[in-house]
């Protein structure tokens, strides 16, 4: 056998290894998101509007899940983007999240425990605080802009959830900085139509150029 060889192979691996990881970042191991039971939502694999009507009673143990996860990384983890979806294969809801950390300057995803070197200076992070989360009234403002309860989410898209700025804008031009916006992506009649709801108010944005 050729151990030399083998002994460069490895050395390679664990150099392009080191370069992946940021330094002073940890690798983590994917374990599956955090799913809250819920027999009525996700009953088919999709996200429905109706789902969002209850999942206010679930989002404090999301979150907690989440925050529990996130701090395993990097005790300084702090919320930027939270994000919505079915589990595979069960009804529930499903709980992810994005977390920056200061101390390693990079991004962690709960979902994938995928670490990403983050590019913003952390002044710029847009830190989601989510106490006034109602997805409840994102429920009631969809509702009265004439969408169906019974009408899916995209597939491909999650009910996502985040803090636009200046410096990070999260929705159209016609969206207010400085607001926590829920987007999500309706599927009516063929044609996917993506809506940003104020969290606090219910007020809703779209692109002007959308049907």
């Amino acid at each position: 056998m050729h151990y030399p060889r083998i002994a460069r192979m490895l050395l390679a691996c664990f150099i392009l290894a080191a370069l992946v990881v940021p330094a002073g970042v940890s690798a983590q191991t994917a374990t599956p998101a955090p799913v809250t039971a819920d027999t009525g939502s996700c009953a088919n694999g999709r996200l429905r509007i109706r789902d969002l009507a209850t999942a206010d009673q679930h989002l404090a143990a999301g979150l907690q899940s989440l925050e529990t996860r996130a701090r395993s990384w990097q005790e300084d983890a702090r919320l930027v983007e939270l994000r919505l979806s079915c589990p595979l294969l069960k009804t529930g809801l499903q709980w992810e999240g994005t977390f920056f950390s200061e101390s390693a300057q990079a991004n962690y995803a709960t979902d994938t425990s995928a670490v990403e070197p983050a590019e913003e200076a952390p002044e710029d992070v847009p830190y989601l605080d989510a106490s006034a989360l109602s997805f409840q009234t994102v429920h009631r403002s969809l509702q009265r802009a004439g969408f169906a309860d019974d009408l899916t989410l995209a597939a491909a898209s999650s009910v996502t959830v985040r803090r636009s700025t200046d410096v990070n804008p999260f929705g159209p031009p016609t969206a207010p900085g400085g607001v926590v916006y829920v987007h999500v992506a309706i599927e009516e009649r063929g044609v996917i139509k993506d809506v940003w709801c104020n969290a606090t108010d219910g007020t809703i944005y779209r692109y002007d150029l959308e049907g």
